[in-house]
């Protein structure tokens, strides 16, 4: 019998192996291997060949297969690793000096070489990568000589720890695990139940994502206690006496919680800021009745010209209320403070793309007026405001029907408010005859009628004209098909009207986004589908908010309808782009004009959907031609 070999490599492993790996060890219970397919971006059959090749290492299964799912063998995965420190440094050596340079912006290459265990070479490129993602956050990182600084304002570091730790906490496994590598120092539990048991004392409750942004922003001021924020950078707000003495109780508490770590003077203004932000104190200076006007004034304007150029039908008076109400809370506090975290915001950016482009476009003319800024969590918010208050779509796939009926008036009375009844938001009912002979002459989707006479044109729907269960299950069926059929039809057309095979391009590597956007922008101004205004716009719409999608990939667009005619680019890169955070190996760069926009809006969907399906999205991106990109395409929205 030939025993395994337990000399363990890394170099023996892909990067996509290693994280399989990482997955498994981060939480203590089975994953379903479709769900792990899923979070990796894999087939199972894949999946089930990156585990043997992981359990080939040693002699005992690393990953152990059970009924409920995988999990790692933890004593065999803690061997491995001990005996193979290579193999943490694979996984984490970027992280690690992203971490490092926020404790110790001044440093040198051999420092980090010597505290990291991480080679000159793996340094550097680390450094290339970071450098954008730290520039995303008004963060400057310099390398001279073997010298390395990272410069900024002490706000900004904390802003960016915040944008971490946010991360981490939206993760699908370890989650604790990444938080506590964020803030090794302090326990986000204490800090919560400190909170609780002070608002408590005070007859106060918060929801729960006011109650995780405020934790959250305190553990960063314990964190980095050590550097101190500037005197100027926080608002001392003007509170009543309770909410003085509440802060006063929550700075006692933390201080037996952590009293190796004193706040300074500064920190105690900024805490207090982030309490009073947070449960709303302190914003009096905008009570004033002149005020509120001139706000209110500024958020109609705004909201006037967002639901013209959206064509949103919405209730005026309460979306406004509460858009203004928001603005001047925001006002009131230091603009930048980014105490507010909106755990809906990646699901409102996935699903309703269109309400937060809406909420984009109302936070630039806002910022613009005010000169307040918006977070991406903050405009997640006004998404919601907007999404509220907003009345639904027409039914783009309405199905246009003949009906059938012999001339009784009371029984076509009955039949067609029996019609309007079951299915007025599907079905729009166009003309009312007396036999099948005269429906063929009609232009309609469907033919309901009440005889069994057959049509030679039409999807016919006999039924009784007593509107049975059965009538209305049949009716039903034929709408849900003949929807399906114009979408398809309509979603095709789109298709072949918006892709170009000269804006199709694979094979091309990109250092950043930036350059990506340079590109595909100079791309769409040659072939004089947009104005040279159209460039600064998509840069502008990116700098709000990223347009990343799942980190994998990206649908840039202008802020405004620009184009001249609807198309789209389309890029697969022969390497992944670094894209803030995320590695991109799909881009699709919209221009969209505004007499398209509706049908635009109708193929979105069943394309992004597609791109939602990890499997399927693999396969996209795999594609080498416009012909095959558009076949495949084809054969799955048409599904």
């Amino acid at each position: 019998m030939v025993r395994r070999c337990q000399v363990f490599s890394v170099d023996s492993f892909s990067q996509r192996q290693a994280l399989l790996l990482q997955l498994l060890s981060e939480v203590d219970h089975p994953i379903k291997g479709t769900d792990l397919a899923k979070l990796l971006g894999v087939s199972t059959r894949t999946l089930r060949y990156d585990i043997a090749r992981i359990n080939g290492i040693s002699r005992d299964n690393i990953i152990e297969s059970t009924t409920n799912g995988y999990s790692v063998e933890q004593s065999v995965y803690t061997g491995v690793v001990a005996r193979n420190s290579e193999f943490s440094t694979q996984l984490e050596h970027h992280e690690r000096i992203l971490l490092y340079l926020l404790d110790t912006p001044d440093t040198t290459i051999y420092d980090v070489m010597r505290d990291c265990y991480l080679s000159e070479s793996v340094i550097k490129a680390s450094l290339k990568r970071l450098k954008p993602q730290f520039e995303d956050h008004s963060l400057h990182l310099s390398l001279k000589g073997s010298s390395i600084h990272l410069d900024g304002n002490e706000i900004y570091f904390r802003n960016f720890l915040r944008s971490l730790v946010n991360t981490a906490m939206d993760a699908v496994v370890g989650q604790n695990d990444k938080i506590n590598r964020y803030l090794p120092d302090v326990r986000l539990s204490d800090i919560e139940n400190l909170v609780v048991e002070t608002l408590r004392d005070y007859y106060l409750e918060i929801d729960d994502i006011r109650l995780s942004n405020m934790v959250v922003n305190i553990a960063i001021c314990v964190q980095r206690y050590s550097f101190p924020i500037e005197d100027n950078a926080a608002t001392d707000l003007m509170m009543g006496n309770q909410s003085e003495m509440l802060c006063d109780q929550l700075l006692v508490g933390l201080r037996k919680l952590y009293p190796e770590r004193p706040l300074s003077s500064a920190d105690d203004v900024y805490l207090r800021s982030i309490v009073g932000a947070t449960l709303g104190f302190g914003h009096g200076e905008f009570d004033h009745h002149s005020d509120s006007c001139d706000i209110y004034s500024t958020v109609s304007r705004c909201l006037d010209d967002t639901v013209e150029h959206f064509g949103l039908v919405i209730a005026k008076e309460e979306l406004y209320g509460s858009v203004s109400k928001h603005v001047g809370r925001l006002m009131a506090h230091a603009p930048s403070m980014l105490y507010f975290r909106n755990t809906l915001r990646e699901s409102l950016r996935s699903r309703s793309p269109f309400l937060y482009d809406a909420a984009v476009y109302l936070a630039d003319k806002l910022s613009r007026l005010l000169g307040i800024f918006f977070t991406d969590d903050e405009i997640g918010l006004l998404a919601i405001y907007i999404g509220l208050y907003s009345e639904p779509a027409p039914n783009p796939n309405l199905v246009t029907a003949v009906v059938v009926c012999p001339r009784y008036q009371a029984l076509r009375d009955v039949l067609l408010a029996g019609l309007v009844d079951h299915f007025a938001d599907r079905m729009r009912i166009v003309d009312i005859v007396s036999s099948v002979a005269e429906a063929d002459t009609c232009d309609g989707d469907i033919v309901i009628s009440t005889t069994e006479e057959p049509s030679h044109r039409h999807t016919c729907v006999p039924i009784s004209a007593l509107m049975l269960d059965l009538d209305l299950s049949a009716i039903d069926s034929a709408l849900l098909r003949a929807s399906e059929k114009k979408s398809r039809i309509a979603t095709a057309s789109a298709m072949k009207r918006f892709l170009d095979p000269t804006l199709f391009f694979t094979g091309r590597s990109f250092d950043s986004w930036r350059e990506t956007l340079d590109f595909m922008c100079g791309s769409m101004e040659r072939n004089g589908i947009v104005p040279d205004a159209f460039r600064e716009s998509v840069f502008l719409r990116e700098g709000y908010s990223s347009t990343v999608f799942f980190r994998t990939f990206a649908v840039p667009h202008a802020m405004n309808f620009l184009a001249y005619e609807t198309k789209i680019a389309v890029l697969i890169p022969s390497t992944p782009i670094n894209w803030e955070t995320s590695d991109v190996s799909l881009v699709l760069l919209l221009a969209i004009n505004e007499g398209d926009y509706d049908d635009f809006v109708r193929f979105y969907q069943p394309l992004i959907s597609v791109l939602y399906d990890r499997e399927l999205f693999t396969e996209l991106r795999s594609m080498s031609s416009y012909h095959e990109f558009m076949k495949f395409l084809d054969k799955q929205i048409s599904m």
